[in-house]
C-alpha cells in the first residue's frame, strides 16, 4: 500500500520534520492525505483480514445544565475469541469529584461495515450499541461526522462527533512498525466537537467538549505485545499529539523510532513525525490494592520544537480492570511551546508498571578482602527500568544497626568511595544503600551481610626507590604496569568492585594486561612488596 512521496515531500522518522498537505478541502469522501497509505470512509470501517483491530475514543466535556466535568473512553475491539468477536470498554468519570467507573464485557457485532465507518454491538449479557458515520437527507454520508450511542451499568452516550481537523498520519504516512517485531496502520482524529446528552448515576444532561479518534488494525496487540505509555495531547496553540513509549521486556525504550513516537498535528498544512524527543517520569501512583504502580506525571521536552510540557494525571487511580489491568485517564498539560506559555487537556493510557529498586550490595562482600582507601563501596539495580531513574543513599552503622548516618545522598553512580580516615578503625561497621524514584514513591533497600572492619595497609606507599607507572588510563584495549624498578618478588594485581583479582603478574618487568573482555567501570591495581603497597584506579571504557 506504500507509495513513493511527492517531490514536495520528505517524510524522516529519525527527526523532525514538517510534511505539507497539499492546499485541499478535507472534509470530503472520498478521501486521500498526499503521502498516506489510508483513504477514507474505506479505512474508518473493519479490515477483516487483519489480527486485531480497535475503534477508541476519549473525550473531555461539560454538563451544560450542572457544570459538572466529565471524562469518558470507549473503545470496540475486533479481536475473535470462543463465541464473541470481540469485546467493549466504557470508563466514564467525574473530574471534579474523582469517581470513576470502568466496564468490560464482551461482545458480537451484527455489523462491521467495511466500506466506512458503522459499528453495531451486542453485548453480553444484554444490550446494543452503535457507533455510525452520519447520514444527509439524501441518505450520503457526511464527511467524519458520527452519532455513538453506547450505554453501561453507571452512565451513557448519545453524542454527535464532528472532526474538526483533517486525520492525522501517525509516523507520517498512517503505517508504521511499533516495538520489537509489529505492525499498525493508524491514524487519529485529534479534534472532535462533542454534543448531545450523557448521562451519569442516573442523571442525564447535556454535554459539550472535545474528542479524540484512535484507530489502529494490524498485529500490534495491546493485550499481548511490549508494554506501553500512549498519550493524547491537546494544546490550547492548535498543536495535538499523538505519543508513544513502548517498554522492551527487559524495561528500556530504546532510542528507535519503533519505541518512541511522536507525531504532532501543527496546523492544516503541517505535521511532524519524530522520535527525537524526550520523556521523563516526576511522579508514580500505587493503586489502592498496592499491587500495581503507574507514572502520573511527565515532562515533555524537545529540542527541534522548543517544546517543554508538563503531563499531569487529574486523578492517580482511574485503572481498568479487564481484560487487563491498565490505567486510563484524563490529564492536565502546562508548559511552553517555542517560548510561548500554552496549556491544555489529554489522555494517558498507561500498560507499564513500575516495581521499588532491588538493590544488591557486591562490596564489601563476605569472603574478600576490602580495604575502604582503594575500593568503592559499590551495588548493583536488579531491575532497572528506563521510566524509573533511580537516586541512592549510602549509610552506615557502628553501633549494630540500631542507628545509621548518611555518608552521601542522591547518587546517580552505583559505585560511591568512602573517606574512612575521620572514622574508629576498631569499629564493626553495617552499611546500606537506598535507592528510591524521583519522588520517593519506590523505594528499595539493601544492607550487607556482615559488619566489616577497616582494614589498612594496601594504601601504604612503596618506598621512593621503586616507583610504577599504570597506562593509558582510561584502558579500553591494553593495561601497561610498569615494574621494570621493582624486584622480582613484587606482585601486581588488578581487582574489580568486587575485589575479585582478575590479573596477577609479578615485578621486573613491564606487564601488558588485555582487558578487551572486562566490563566498563572502575578497576584497581594494587601492587605489594615486603608488606608495602600502593593502589592505582583504572576505568576501562568500552
Amino acid at each position: 500500500m506504500s507509495r513513493l512521496l511527492p517531490s514536495t515531500l520528505l517524510f524522516c522518522i529519525l527527526a523532525f520534520l514538517p510534511l505539507t498537505l497539499f492546499a485541499q478541502s478535507w472534509k470530503t469522501y472520498p478521501y486521500h492525505q498526499a503521502g498516506s497509505v489510508l483513504n477514507f470512509p474505506a479505512d474508518e470501517g473493519h479490515h477483516p483480514d487483519e489480527p486485531i483491530e480497535w475503534w477508541y475514543t476519549n473525550a473531555r466535556v461539560t454538563g451544560l445544565e450542572t457544570g459538572t466535568e466529565y471524562s469518558f473512553m470507549l473503545t470496540y475491539f475486533y479481536y475473535p475469541a470462543f463465541t464473541f468477536q470481540g469485546f467493549r470498554i466504557f470508563n466514564l468519570a467525574n473530574e471534579d469529584t474523582g469517581e470513576f467507573f470502568d466496564e468490560t464485557r464482551a461482545c458480537t457485532y451484527p455489523l462491521l461495515a467495511q466500506d466506512h465507518l458503522e459499528i453495531q454491538a451486542d453485548l453480553t449479557p444484554g444490550g446494543s450499541e452503535s457507533w455510525v458515520t452520519k447520514k444527509d437527507a439524501q441518505g450520503q454520508l457526511i464527511p467524519f461526522e458520527y452519532h455513538i450511542s453506547a450505554s453501561g451499568g453507571h452512565g451513557a452516550l448519545e453524542l454527535d462527533y464532528k472532526a474538526l481537523k483533517p486525520p492525522l498520519m501517525v509516523g507520517g504516512t498512517g503505517f508504521l512498525y511499533q516495538g520489537v517485531n509489529n505492525y499498525t496502520y493508524y491514524y487519529s482524529q485529534t479534534e472532535v466537537e462533542v454534543t448531545g446528552t450523557l448521562t451519569y448515576g442516573g442523571f442525564s444532561e447535556p454535554v459539550s467538549g472535545i474528542a479524540w479518534i484512535d484507530r489502529q488494525y494490524g498485529d500490534f496487540n495491546p493485550n499481548t505485545g511490549e508494554p506501553y505509555e500512549w498519550f493524547s495531547l491537546q494544546l490550547n496553540n492548535g498543536m495535538d499529539i499523538n505519543l508513544w513509549n513502548i517498554f522492551t521486556v527487559d524495561n528500556l525504550v530504546p532510542d528507535l523510532p519503533t519505541y518512541r513516537i511522536f507525531t504532532a498535528y501543527v496546523n492544516d498544512s503541517t505535521t511532524v513525525a519524530s522520535s527525537d524527543f524526550e520523556l521523563q517520569r516526576l511522579a508514580y501512583a500505587w493503586m489502592p490494592d498496592n499491587q500495581v504502580c503507574y507514572a502520573q506525571q511527565w515532562r515533555l521536552t524537545d529540542e527541534a520544537l522548543d517544546m517543554d510540557l508538563v503531563l499531569t494525571t487529574l486523578h492517580s487511580d482511574q485503572e481498568v480492570s479487564l481484560p487487563f489491568r491498565f490505567y486510563e485517564g484524563a490529564i492536565d498539560i502546562e508548559g511552553t511551546v517555542g517560548g510561548q506559555p500554552v496549556n491544555g487537556r489529554g489522555f494517558a493510557e498507561l500498560l507499564h508498571q513500575y516495581e521499588h529498586p532491588q538493590i544488591n550490595i557486591l562490596a564489601p562482600a563476605v569472603g574478600s578482602t576490602w580495604d575502604p582507601a582503594i575500593q568503592p563501596i559499590s551495588w548493583q539495580l536488579l531491575n532497572p527500568d528506563d521510566g524509573r531513574p533511580v537516586s541512592y543513599d549510602v549509610a552506615l552503622s557502628l553501633d549494630d544497626k540500631a542507628s545509621w548516618a548518611t555518608l552521601a545522598e542522591n547518587l546517580s553512580a552505583t559505585e560511591y568511595l568512602w573517606d574512612a580516615s575521620t572514622w574508629p578503625a576498631d569499629s564493626l561497621y553495617w552499611f546500606r544503600i537506598t535507592g528510591y524514584s524521583i519522588d520517593g514513591t519506590l523505594m528499595g533497600t539493601a544492607e550487607t551481610e556482615a559488619p566489616y572492619t577497616i582494614i589498612t595497609g594496601t594504601d601504604l606507599p612503596i618506598a621512593d626507590s621503586y616507583s610504577i607507572s599504570v597506562y593509558p588510563n582510561p584502558a579500553a584495549d591494553k593495561l601497561f604496569v610498569g615494574l621494570e624498578k621493582l624486584p622480582e618478588t613484587a606482585e601486581a594485581r588488578l581487582s574489580n568492585a568486587r575485589g575479585q583479582i582478575l590479573r596477577r603478574g609479578s615485578g621486573g618487568r613491564l606487564l601488558e594486561w588485555d582487558v578487551s573482555g572486562l566490563p566498563a567501570g572502575s578497576y584497581w591495581v594494587e601492587v605489594h612488596e615486603e608488606g608495602e603497597g600502593k593502589a592505582v584506579r583504572v576505568v576501562i571504557v568500552r
